[in-house]
């Protein structure tokens, strides 16, 4: 998912996790709005319930085990 946070700050939000299941976001403006990643309920990526992509071309891969989100 390409994300332009031109106008506004960006909040993607994971399903429930699934095992295998893998999104890659991607951050394309160079302003200062973030984009948050957000996993569902209690589960988290790498430990945190949410991560934030804030300087223009950083991007992460983040795939399921099943029960939370891993970034590779």
């Amino acid at each position: 998912t390409l994300c332009d946070c031109t106008s506004n700050a960006i909040t993607i939000n994971l399903p429930a996790a699934v095992a295998g299941l893998r999104f890659e976001i991607k951050k394309i403006d160079a302003v200062a709005n973030d984009v948050t990643i957000d996993a569902n309920g209690a589960e988290t990526i790498d430990g945190a319930t949410t991560i934030t992509i804030n300087t223009q071309y950083e991007s992460v891969t983040i795939v399921s085990d099943g029960t939370n989100w891993f970034i590779v």
